[in-house]
């Protein structure tokens, strides 16, 4: 009898404790929910940058119905603590567990689990110089003028960023485009940190990415070959005459600033005179060469005037002589 009633009062209890399962869970049902965030690094060095491999957490969330509805994805957190993590001047690596909270809930209210369980983190040291800025010429500038020294304001940008960025960094170059390389130039222009092979290096802040060029042009020399023309004065004795002139060499090179050389196709030999002359005549003598210009090497020349006797009335040319000879 006893059995029979110890048997019936199990029954009556279990049938009790499934009929509250059943009613609580009406009125309280359960929920579940996943909320991705991302993981934050707490406990970061200062002057040192975190990059996790993964940049995000899902966080699963599990309880009562009313309370799990509750909750706001900005009251998830997802965390990994780099207090522990050992830091040098450059690179440090390490694998650091990812933690999560639900904040404004009794975490006795919630069963709460996060993936990834573990990130693996890259932590760098945080790097600044300052660097002169350097233009870069993409076009020529006008025929017989160079650029002038440019004046850059200012003359220097401040870099700053992860230590291996910023070691890439050997110039801040301006590359001088959009500009009329026929008119001087004044205005501002982007600058970009470049590596010992010219390219832009990425990843790095600059204190500004303007700067004001100034530019013009100044002249230098140019050369020019013009021709030697002769400067005879006088007239030789009768019966003599100028069959020909020589000059050697028949031109020279100039050399002076482009505006001047522009209008110069001759320069003279100053005067040789065959006044009352009876014999070919050789003379070495100077140049006139106009104000702003000057030879390229030798500034004398050899002229030779030949003569001739004009023919006599019996038709007959009396012998000519060279006073180059003897």
């Amino acid at each position: 009898m006893i059995r029979n009633n110890l048997f019936y009062k199990l029954l009556a209890l279990g049938v009790a404790i499934g009929l509250w399962t059943y009613v609580n869970s009406e009125q309280n049902p359960r929920a579940r929910k996943v909320v991705t965030v991302p993981i934050e690094m707490r406990n970061l060095a200062k002057g040192y940058t975190s990059d996790p491999d993964t940049r995000e957490a899902n966080v699963t969330i599990e309880g009562l119905k009313a309370v799990v509805d509750s909750v706001r994805r900005e009251d998830v957190n997802a965390w990994g603590d780099l207090r522990g993590l050992k830091l040098n001047a450059g690179v440090s690596t390490g694998k650091l567990k990812v933690r999560a909270s639900v904040s404004g809930v009794s975490a006795d209210d919630l069963n709460v689990s996060v993936k990834p369980e573990f990130v693996r983190v890259r932590v760098e040291a945080l790097s600044g110089k300052r660097l002169p800025v350097e233009v870069k010429f993409l076009a020529a500038p006008p025929l017989g003028y160079a650029y002038a020294d440019p004046q850059i304001t200012p003359a220097s940008i401040g870099i700053s960023g992860k230590v291996s960025q910023v070691s890439k960094v050997t110039r801040i170059m301006l590359p001088l485009t959009g500009a009329n390389p026929n008119r001087p130039i004044d205005g501002y222009f982007n600058v970009v940190p470049v590596d010992a092979k010219g390219s832009v290096v990425q990843g790095v802040e600059l204190d500004r990415d303007k700067v004001r060029l100034r530019l013009g042009f100044v002249e230098v020399p140019a050369t020019k070959s013009v021709i030697v023309s002769q400067n005879i004065i006088g007239q030789p004795k009768y019966p003599f005459t100028i069959v020909k002139v020589s000059i050697m060499p028949a031109s020279v090179t100039l050399e002076g600033r482009p505006s001047a050389l522009m209008p110069i196709s001759t320069v003279t030999t100053e005067a040789v005179s065959v006044q009352d002359a009876t014999e070919t005549i050789t003379r070495e003598v100077s140049l006139r060469i106009p104000t702003g210009v000057h030879v390229v090497g030798n500034n004398k020349v050899r002229v030779t005037v030949y003569l001739s006797k004009k023919e006599t009335d019996n038709g007959k040319k009396e012998p000519e002589t060279d006073s180059s000879k003897g």
